[in-house]
């Protein structure tokens, strides 16, 4: 779907796509209507059993047909009429463009949404990092700061997490609390397949997935931010020529930056190819001990919110949403106590945790939705109901591969919790490995 997006965009489809279509390069098994697995495309195929998005101007168009049916005069015009609208639209229309994150005007939202957090928290962390600080200090003495900065920039990195991950998880139990799909006597996880793609998408629902799409994207920034620092490289004390001279003179560093400076005003006229880099990236203090498996979680989750909002699977999304933030919050109380090394603290948590992982992400999650995936999306979709079952052997493939890779990323961060279990009973330290892979210094 994104290569017939890519290729339907003016100047860049003729530029990257053959003139055949970009299917004929591959094998015909894979692009045979209407077997293949990659035969079909959303706009051809799939939105057809959709009905359309309510767009801002279809909203202006019923208001005025609505207020002529009940004999008033719509009065669209003006800042304050105009503002009203858009918040009628916003926050009590279902099924509008804003319930789907790749129109346009919902990633004009989602962009304004992600620079929302990182303002707030540019400036609320170093007030949470505060918290951290005063009572490290209190537990420990005043040389525990000077020892423990960086413990003490996640802290408030995790103050943060715990008071986003309790609110949505707050909303999230009072908004789908009565949902049928989560009632088992009103059909249950049935009713994320029946009528599907035709469900209503509710303006709660709808600003639920912009949230959690705005905090997941910042989370993978924020990711990188705390894992590399980038610095800058003085160019005339750098350069891949450093490199080159090392295999082919044996000179003192005074000599061989002579040699690159030399090297790099003839380089024009040279066969060698000389590059001088304006920074350099490096690993920063502060990256976490499960880098790529929190890097691979951030990935899949916001391919994942991205594709259940395109394929309009919201409702399986917010279940998925749902889990992962009750789990959280056991996880982000676990992490604070350990920064300060609140011992008695940090045990009743990491228990409360660890029951809630094994809960959620390990019985619900793979068992609950993954399994209602697996045997109950057919049956609904195709059996009962009018998609196309090459359409739905094409798309789902690739859901359950990114499903499959959430189930192994939780039980590779069970594995360490396990670890940190084991040392805990046995050592009675208390290390965190998602942090530091191989433990932490022990005040």
């Amino acid at each position: 779907n994104a290569f017939d997006m890519a290729c339907d965009i003016p100047y860049l489809g003729r530029t990257i796509c053959p003139q055949s279509g970009w299917r004929s390069l591959l094998p015909n098994e894979w692009v045979e209507f209407p077997h293949g697995k990659l035969s079909h495309s959303f706009d051809s195929s799939f939105h057809r059993y959709a009905d359309r998005d309510v767009s801002y101007a279809d909203f202006r168009r019923w208001e005025k047909v609505n207020a002529m049916n009940s004999g008033t005069v719509y009065n669209g015009e003006g800042l304050s009429a105009t503002l009203q609208d858009y918040y009628n639209y916003a926050f009590h229309t279902n099924s509008t463009e804003l319930g789907m994150l790749t129109n346009p005007m919902a990633l004009c939202v989602l962009a304004a949404l992600v620079l929302i957090v990182r303002l707030l928290k540019k400036a609320f962390l170093p007030k949470f990092s505060a918290i951290g600080r005063r009572l490290g200090r209190s537990t420990h003495g005043p040389n525990w700061e000077n020892e423990n900065q960086e413990r003490i920039v996640k802290f408030g990195e995790y103050v943060y997490r715990l008071c986003y991950h309790s609110s949505v998880s707050i909303y999230g139990l009072w908004y789908f609390h009565d949902k049928s799909w989560w009632n088992k006597s009103q059909g249950g996880t049935s009713n994320l397949w029946d009528l599907h793609p035709n469900h209503p998408v509710e303006p709660g629902m709808a600003w639920y997935y912009l949230v959690q799409s705005a905090y997941n994207v910042d989370a993978l920034i924020s990711l990188l931010e705390l894992s590399f620092k980038v610095e800058l490289v003085n160019p005339m004390a750098y350069s891949s020529a450093l490199n080159f001279l090392e295999k082919e003179h044996v000179v003192d560093e005074g000599l061989r930056k002579q040699e690159v400076l030399k090297m790099m005003v003839k380089g024009g006229c040279d066969k060698t190819f000389l590059w001088t880099p304006l920074f350099q990236i490096k690993w920063s203090s502060t990256v976490r001990g499960d880098f790529r498996e929190m890097m691979a979680h951030h990935i899949v989750t916001n391919v994942l919110i991205f594709l259940s909002s395109y394929y309009r699977f919201t409702r399986i999304g917010s279940m998925i949403f749902l889990l992962h933030d009750l789990s959280d919050v056991p996880i982000d109380m676990s992490k604070l106590a350990n920064f300060v090394k609140w011992k008695t603290t940090t045990i009743v948590c990491f228990v409360t945790m660890v029951l809630m992982w094994i809960v959620t992400r390990l019985v619900i999650f793979p068992f609950l939705i993954c399994g209602s995936v697996l045997t109950e999306s057919y049956h609904f979709m195709v059996e009962k109901g009018t998609l196309d079952p090459a359409l739905h052997e094409a798309y789902f493939a690739f859901f359950y591969f990114l499903l499959g890779s959430l189930v192994l990323l939780h039980i590779t961060w069970f594995i360490i919790l396990l670890r940190i279990g084991w040392t805990l009973v046995s050592k009675g330290e208390t290390h965190d490995y998602s942090e530091h892979k191989k433990g932490e210094k022990q005040s």
